[in-house]
């Protein structure tokens, strides 16, 4: 492939919960200019936002009516106007955003994958025919998990396995670090999940560690439901949001690492990113069976389903095996995103 900059179109903010597209885009940056397409937010007045963040120029459209298209010519011509006489490699998170594609028609394509968002809460009904399309034009599909990778596989070879990495240190400190303020004054035993919480949460599995005598951390921005709808009880703690840098803190102060997904449409593809970095912080680790997480640390993550079984898991991980907790050690340190970045970058370069 032919070209000297990057334009990521992504429907997450880049300066949300810190995952998947911030870690590969920020690495990205480092070879060449990176410009970060958010989808619009509702404004009083249309414009075209743009920031520098860690090293991104990330532009966020402002619209009076964003409505159901996630990106429109406004927001192409400023994409063409920072490109300037670049020739630019297309990098989409969404299919929602494939105008952007169109508007390129001569430039490469990646899809970054990492995620069956046709099947989360409130897709929009064009999604499953936007990412058909989306396939078609891509010259590399990256897959973000074995699920996603095995239902696009029949795409052919430019379909690519890419499973999220971790910064290993950066987690790996939660070993000596003390443990975060918000947490100082909760009793253990501590069981906690640090990610968004959304459709995708078994609140009965959450309540049920509750019961068998936990205090359980929510720490994470509350996305896509009604907060009424909230366990509410004073041995469940809901942190809201909060910088990336301080989750190796969040996580020191947790004596299990909870992955309370429900079974539903919106977790059959998951592959969870926070699975490495809880094992990178030398966490026992509970998870319901998401297949992503079985087939990959099956052997190193306690799994059960049922709200009564995944208590009982989380309760037997208070007292942690330390072979299997220097197994997950080991299978997080040799995930890590530069060298997952560098895969990619060979395999784009190659194409």
């Amino acid at each position: 492939m032919t070209f000297d900059c990057i334009i990521v179109a992504s429907h997450l903010r880049f300066d949300g919960v810190w995952q998947r597209p911030q870690h590969i885009v920020t690495r990205l940056g480092r070879r060449v200019p990176v410009l970060f397409v958010e989808e619009p937010f509702a404004a009083g007045a249309d414009g075209e936002d743009t920031s520098m963040l860690a090293g991104i120029t990330v532009l966020r459209p402002r619209r009076r009516d964003a409505g159901d298209e996630r990106i429109d010519a406004r927001t192409i011509a400023a994409a063409r106007a920072w490109a300037g006489a670049r020739r630019p490699l297309l990098w989409l998170y969404t299919p929602m955003m494939q105008a952007l594609a169109e508007a390129f028609p001569e430039a490469p394509v990646v899809y970054d994958c990492m995620d069956d968002l046709a099947a989360f809460a409130f897709a929009p009904p064009r999604m499953r025919e936007r990412e058909r399309a989306l396939c078609a034009r891509a010259n590399l599909i990256f897959a973000g998990g074995r699920s996603l990778y095995e239902s696009r596989r029949a795409l052919g070879a430019k379909v690519r396995l890419y499973p999220s990495g971790v910064e290993f240190e950066h987690f790996a400190a939660a070993r000596e670090l003390a443990p975060h303020p918000l947490l100082a004054n909760v009793p253990h035993p501590i069981c906690g999940y640090a990610g968004a919480i959304d459709e995708r949460i078994d609140f009965a599995a959450v309540e049920a560690v509750a019961d068998a005598g936990a205090q359980v951390a929510m720490i994470g921005p509350v996305v896509k439901i009604d907060p009424r709808d909230l366990p509410r009880r004073t041995d469940v703690h809901f942190t809201g949001q909060l910088p990336y840098a301080e989750l190796p803190a969040l996580l020191a102060g947790i004596d299990v690492a909870l992955m309370p997904f429900a079974l539903n449409e919106a977790t059959r593809s998951i592959s969870p990113t926070k699975t490495p970095e809880y094992l990178a912080a030398g966490k026992p680790v509970v998870s319901t069976p998401v297949a992503d997480v079985v087939a990959g640390y099956g052997e190193v993550v306690r799994i059960a389903e049922g709200p009564a079984a995944f208590a009982r898991e989380a309760v037997a991980a208070l007292e942690p095996d330390p072979a299997r907790v220097a197994r997950g050690t080991e299978l997080a340190r040799n995930a890590g995103w530069d060298a997952l970045v560098t895969r990619m970058w060979n395999d784009i370069e190659t194409e």
